[in-house]
């Protein structure tokens, strides 16, 4: 009974550990999605500006 017992405290960390990971990656991601966004209204604003040239 021991056994299992460790075995699933391991499993409970290794879940924990990758919900962890994951909200990371998320966050990651979130900070590129807004750079990119960033970058495309910086274009669209130079565009703008150079319409009206």
């Amino acid at each position: 009974m021991e056994s299992h017992h460790k075995i699933i405290l391991r499993m409970e960390l290794q879940i924990g550990q990758l919900i962890r990971l994951v909200a990371n990656l998320n966050e990651r991601l979130d900070v590129l999605e807004q750079k990119a966004k960033d970058k495309e209204i910086r274009k669209v604003l130079q565009m703008n500006r150079i319409s009206r040239i």
